[in-house]
C-alpha cells in the first residue's frame, strides 16, 4: 500500500525556484499495466484515488530531426538510424477517465487536482521501472507540451536517471505544435 503524504498546495508558477528538490524523489506506485497493441499503459492511483495513465506509445521520430544544440538526432545514435528514422517511446499521461485520448490536447490539460508534487513522485518511480526493462531503447520522447512540464520532466530524468541520458529539446514530427523534449540514453 502507497504511504500518505501530504504536500503544501503550491502554484506551478512557484515550482521553478526549487524544482530540482521537489522532483527528486520517487513515490512507490503500484499499477496495472495495460497492453493496447500500439502502446502500453500504466494505470496507477494518487492518495485521493484519482486514477491516472502514464503511456508509452511505440514511435518512430527521423533521424534528421533538428535538437536544441543543432545536430540532428541520427547523428547522436548513428547505429539506432535505420532507413532514416530510429525507434523509441513517447511518454505522457493523462486522468483515466479522459474519453478522448487519441486527441492529443487532452494530455495537455491540467487536472487542477493540487496533487502534482505526489503525481509526479509516481510517475517517477513508474518510469524508473519502466525504462530499466526498456533497455533495447535508447530514445525516448516526451511530445509536444508545455514548457513547465517538459522542464518536470526534464528534472525527473536529471534526478533519476544521472548520467544515463542526454536531454534535448527539438521538434518531432510527431507533435508538429510546439516543442518536445528528448531523452537519449548514453552509450
Amino acid at each position: 500500500m502507497p504511504r500518505k503524504i501530504k504536500y503544501d498546495r503550491l502554484s506551478l508558477l512557484n515550482i521553478y525556484e526549487n524544482i530540482d528538490e521537489i522532483f527528486d524523489k520517487d513515490i512507490s506506485t503500484d499499477f496495472r499495466i495495460i497492453d493496447y497493441g500500439d502502446y502500453l499503459c500504466y494505470n496507477f492511483k494518487t492518495d485521493s484515488e484519482t486514477e491516472y495513465d502514464l503511456e508509452l506509445h511505440y514511435t518512430e521520430e527521423f533521424c534528421n530531426t533538428k535538437l536544441s544544440n543543432e545536430m540532428e538526432l541520427g547523428f547522436i545514435l548513428p547505429k539506432r538510424c535505420i532507413n532514416g528514422i530510429i525507434e523509441g517511446f513517447d511518454i505522457g499521461f493523462t486522468l483515466t477517465s479522459v474519453e478522448n485520448k487519441d486527441n492529443p490536447g487532452e494530455f495537455e490539460k491540467e487536472t487542477n487536482k493540487h496533487e502534482y508534487i505526489e503525481l509526479f513522485g509516481r510517475i517517477s518511480n513508474i518510469l524508473k521501472r519502466v525504462i530499466t526493462n526498456h533497455r533495447k531503447f535508447d530514445l525516448f520522447v516526451v511530445g509536444y507540451s508545455k514548457r513547465n512540464k517538459l522542464e518536470i520532466y526534464k528534472q525527473i530524468f536529471d534526478n533519476h536517471f544521472k548520467g544515463e541520458f542526454d536531454l534535448y529539446y527539438g521538434k518531432s514530427e510527431n507533435h508538429p505544435d510546439g516543442e518536445s523534449l528528448f531523452v537519449v540514453r548514453k552509450k
